[in-house]
Order: C-alpha cells, then sequence, then structure tokens
C-alpha cells in the first residue's frame, strides 16, 4: 500500500510538473511571440513611418517651393527689381512656416532666410539640372552651413517661358528628425501598450485554457484510477471551443464507459451463472451418458449372451424335433401294434368273457399328466405316461398270458384254445414291451437334449388283484387287461395326435428362437454402436465441460477486470 501511495504521489507530483511546464511553455511561448511580432511591427512601422514621413516632408517641401515660387513670380510682375531687393517675404515666410526661403536671380541668392545666404551662388549641379535644364530638384542632406537640409528647386519663368531665377526652400533635417523620432516613440510606446495588453488578455485567456486541461486531465487521470464519477464545472463544458467540446465528450464518454462496465459486469455475472449451470448440466449428462454407456455395455453383453442361449436352444430344438420324429415313427408303429391287440383283445373277449368278469380291478391309469410348459413339454410328458403305461400293460399282459397257458395247460384239451390265445397276446406284449421300450430310450435322448421335458413320471397302476392264485382272478385280470388294451389305443392315438402337435410346436418354437437369434445379434450390434455414441458423447461432455469451466475462470477474470471501474 505504502509503495502504491508513493507512487501516485509521484505521478502527481509529476503531473504538476507537466502542467508547469506547459503553463510555462504556453506563456513564454506566448510572450515571446507577442514581442517578436511586436518588435518586427515596430520596427516595420517606425521603418514605413519615417519613411513616409520623409516622403511627406520632401513632398511638402517641393509643394512649399511650388507655392513659394507662384509668389515670386507674382511679385516680379509687380515690383521694381530694386523693391524685389529690399522685400523681406522669404523672413516673414519664415518665421511662420518655420522654412527657409531663399530667391535666386540667376545663379546668385538674392533673398533668404538663411543667414550669410544671399550673395553666394547654387551648386554646379544645381544649376545644371535648375537652371539650365528647366527642372525641379529636391535633395536631403545637403549640407547648408553644417546643418543637413531638406531642399527643393524650382526654375522660375517669365512670360515668355525664359528662366530668370529659381525658387527654394528648406526645412532642417534636424528638426524633421526630432518630430519624427517623438512620434517614432509614441508609436512604439502604444505599441508596447498594446502588446502588453494583449500579453495580458493571452495569459489571462491561456490561463483559462490550462485550467481547463487541467480539469480534463485530472478527470482523465480519474478515470485512469478506476474511478469514472468524474466531475468537470459548468464553466469549462459550457465553453464553446474545442476543450468545451472534449470535457463534455469526456463526461458522456465517463457516463458510457459507466453504462457499458455496468451492462458487463451484468453480463458477467449472467455468463458466471449460466456458465456454472452449462458445467453441472454437463457433470449431470456426462454421469448419466456414463450410467447410460453402463446400461448399454450390459445390455450388449446381455443381448450377446442371449444369442448365444438362443443359438444353443436352436441346437437343442433341433433335437427336439429329431426326437419327436423318432417318436413319431414309434407311435405309428405303436398305433399298428394297439390296432393289432385290440383286434386280437376282442377275439379274446370272445372266449374270456367270464375271465374279463374276475378281473375287474385292473392297473388304475396315470392319475394325471403334468401339462408342459409348452406343447412340447406337455407332449413329452404325455408320452412318457403313455409308454409307462404300456411298459405296465405289456408285462401285466406277459404274466397274464403266461397264467393263462398254466390254466390252459391243466385245462388240457379243452384250454387249447385258450394257449393259442395267451401265445397270441403273450407275443403282442412282447412287442408293445420292444415298443415301449424304443419310445422310452427315445424319451430319455429327449429329456435329456431338452433340459426341461418330462419332469415327472406318471403314476403306476396300483395294485392288481389281491388274489392270483384263483381262476377269478385270471378271468378278472384279463377283463382288465382288455380294458387296459382298449385305453392303450386309445392313449395311443392322443400320443400321435400329441406328438404332431408337438412337432408343429416344435418347428414354430424353432423359427421363433431363430428370429430371436437374429434380433439378439441385431440388439448386439445395436448396443454396440449405442455405447460406441455414448462414448463419442461422454468424450463430447468432457471437452464442453472444460469449455464451461474455461468460460466460468473467464466470467471471474472479467468480473475482477471491472472491479478496477468504481
Amino acid at each position: 500500500m505504502e509503495s502504491k501511495e508513493n507512487v501516485g504521489t509521484m505521478d502527481k507530483l509529476a503531473q504538476m510538473v507537466k502542467l508547469s511546464s506547459l503553463r510555462t511553455a504556453i506563456l513564454g511561448l506566448l510572450i515571446a511571440s507577442l514581442v517578436c511580432v511586436g518588435l518586427a511591427a515596430t520596427i516595420v512601422g517606425t521603418t514605413n513611418m519615417r519613411r513616409g514621413m520623409e516622403y511627406e516632408v520632401e513632398t511638402g517641401v517641393m509643394a512649399t517651393c511650388a507655392s513659394y515660387a507662384q509668389v515670386l513670380g507674382y511679385t516680379e510682375e509687380n515690383l521694381s527689381e530694386e523693391e524685389s531687393k529690399t522685400l523681406e517675404l522669404e523672413q516673414e515666410m519664415h518665421d511662420e512656416t518655420g522654412y527657409d526661403y531663399t530667391f535666386f536671380r540667376g545663379d546668385t541668392r538674392e533673398r533668404s532666410s538663411i543667414e550669410g545666404a544671399v550673395g553666394t551662388k547654387a551648386g554646379d549641379a544645381i544649376i545644371a539640372e535648375v537652371l539650365k535644364g528647366g527642372n525641379r530638384y529636391s535633395a536631403e542632406n545637403v549640407m547648408i552651413n553644417g546643418q543637413p537640409y531638406y531642399v527643393a528647386y524650382i526654375p522660375l519663368k517669365d512670360d515668355s517661358g525664359a528662366i530668370y531665377g529659381m525658387a527654394f526652400v528648406g526645412l532642417k533635417k534636424i528638426e524633421v528628425t526630432a518630430y519624427i523620432s517623438k512620434k517614432v516613440a509614441w508609436t512604439v510606446t502604444i505599441s508596447f501598450g498594446i502588446i502588453i495588453v494583449f500579453a495580458i488578455v493571452a495569459v489571462l485567456y491561456i490561463i483559462q485554457i490550462i485550467k481547463a486541461i487541467d480539469e480534463n486531465v485530472r478527470a482523465v487521470r480519474q478515470m485512469a484510477t478506476g474511478d469514472l464519477e468524474i466531475s468537470l464545472s459548468d464553466k469549462v463544458k459550457n465553453r464553446k471551443d474545442e476543450l468545451g467540446e472534449m470535457s463534455n465528450a469526456l463526461f458522456d464518454m465517463a457516463a458510457k464507459i459507466r453504462e457499458v462496465i455496468g451492462n458487463a459486469r451484468v453480463s458477467s455475472n449472467e455468463v458466471d451463472d449460466s456458465a456454472g449451470y452449462l458445467y453441472e448440466t454437463v457433470q449431470t449428462i456426462a454421469e448419466t451418458a456414463d450410467n447410460v454407456t453402463l446400461a448399454v455395455t450390459q445390455v450388449a453383453t446381455g443381448a450377446t449372451s442371449q444369442a448365444e442361449s438362443l443359438q444353443e436352444a436352436v441346437e437343442s430344438v433341433s433335437n427336439i424335433n429329431d426326437a419327436v420324429h423318432l417318436i413319431t415313427e414309434n407311435t405309428d408303429e405303436m398305433r399298428h401294434i394297439a390296432d393289432s391287440m385290440q383286434e386280437n383283445s376282442k377275439a379274446s373277449s370272445e372266449k374270456l368273457t367270464e375271465l374279463r368278469m374276475s378281473t375287474r380291478e385292473s392297473i388304475s391309469a396315470i392319475d394325471g399328466i403334468v401339462e408342459l410348459i409348452g406343447n412340447t413339454n406337455t407332449a413329452v410328458t404325455t408320452i412318457s405316461e403313455a409308454v409307462a403305461i404300456i411298459d405296465a400293460i405289456a408285462a401285466q399282459t406277459n404274466l397274464l398270458s403266461l397264467n393263462a397257458s398254466i390254466e390252459a395247460a391243466r385245462a388240457g384239451e379243452a384250454g387249447k384254445g385258450f394257449a393259442v390265445v395267451a401265445d397270441e397276446i403273450r407275443q403282442l406284449a412282447d412287442q408293445s414291451a420292444e415298443a415301449a421300450q424304443n419310445i422310452q430310450e427315445a424319451m430319455k435322448g429327449l429329456a435329456s437334449d431338452s433340459n426341461k421335458t418330462m419332469e415327472e413320471a406318471g403314476s403306476v397302476q396300483e395294485a392288481i388283484s389281491k388274489q392270483r392264485s384263483t381262476i377269478h382272478r385270471t378271468i378278472e385280470q384279463v377283463d382288465a387287461l382288455i380294458e387296459d388294451i382298449n385305453k392303450s389305443v386309445s392313449i395311443t392315438k392322443e400320443i400321435v395326435t400329441n406328438v404332431d402337435r408337438t412337432e408343429t410346436a416344435s418347428n414354430v418354437i424353432s423359427d421363433t428362437i431363430t428370429n430371436l437369434s437374429s434380433i439378439s445379434q441385431e440388439n448386439a450390434a445395436s448396443s454396440e454402436e449405442t455405447r460406441a455414441s455414448m462414448q463419442d458423447l461422454s468424450d463430447t461432455m468432457e471437452v464442453l465441460s472444460g469449455k464451461a469451466n474455461g468460460l466460468n475462470k473467464i466470467a471471474k477474470e472479467l468480473d475482477e477486470v471491472m472491479a478496477f471501474f468504481q
């Protein structure tokens, strides 16, 4: 602070020194100019005045001489020569005018107001110019009795035009010089008085100018320190010259600068606020962009994983289709076998009516079929249950046929027909067991490939008859076998229908999964492109954040600069 105050004090001193130097220079230049101009004007004026007065004197001397010559012409006509010699006209005229007069008759002075001049002759040059040449003659610095004179000579002529003398008029130069010197002195005095008056007026005017300049300089210095609240006196602002215009312009400029600074401060604050809001917005957008990029990356990863899973599902569905096709072939064969079993069961039913009546109770069918999620799982579960039933029926049929054969053997000749039927039933049971075995193996492969195919097997038929030792139970078992054969035929047809539905559903699922796989791949590609775009957006937001931060810094710097002005 002390250094700044010292600097300010030095600046004020320098300013005062500059103003003093300017005031001294202007005043000195003005006074020197006035003095030089006054001296030059005085010298030129006095010289011209001296010359003019000398010329006027010479002209006056010549004019006086002309008048004197006229007077001499008149006296010569009216006076005799003797009267002319005694005439004291020249002395009287000298006393009245101060001029010296001399009348020349021929080349000799006859009358003269100059002491000791009477009787003397004129000079040869005057004689030659005036008497002989008939010309007027004037001169200055002509020495008469040791004093310089202004002189004029005019030839005197008679009526015939002959020159009979000369008229002389002279004026002592010392008297003229004294008069001229007095006039010059008065002129110089007046000139110097005028110069002094003009100098005083000019000094006062210059002082007013310097004061106006000083006030303008103080205002400029005040503005240079940042204080725009300048004050200028009305006397300076009301001046009609350039300084007044400069003062008004300076005052208007300070007001305009204050307005501009005020607007700049408001704009700076707005820019600062906008930059802060922009920075916060950019940060929010950047965070959102990062979150979106992360989410898009996760989506892309999930889409890629989904596409891979769907591709695996396509392969699994293809395996399912192969298994369903194999099941279709086996169910067709099983349907033919069931038809044959139905025909044989009808023949056996006709012969085993009593046996069927005693074997009412048989294996109860599977209580329910768990519907698969999707037509494929439902059909696979149904097929598995049907295969289990067929396998159980085949085993039971085989057992019953064995019991029937034993009973037929015991019956002897009467049981031969029954033995043949029992043997055919046993063969059909074996074929059904073999077909069921094939279907079971296909179902195992299908369950292995689909991962979600048949999760639960149906319950197996419970107890058959409580009494297997008697013929009654055998007949009841035969009746149950015939009923189960009918159920087997019905179930086989249902299996064929479900297998057809499963194949159709499997094809639809395969197409749907294929489309989903394509969509997942497209989603993965789009997600990757979106992630790249979001990364570009994030980079752009970082650049924009830097720009916003830089704008904020610029606004603060502008505020600091604006704070310089008050």
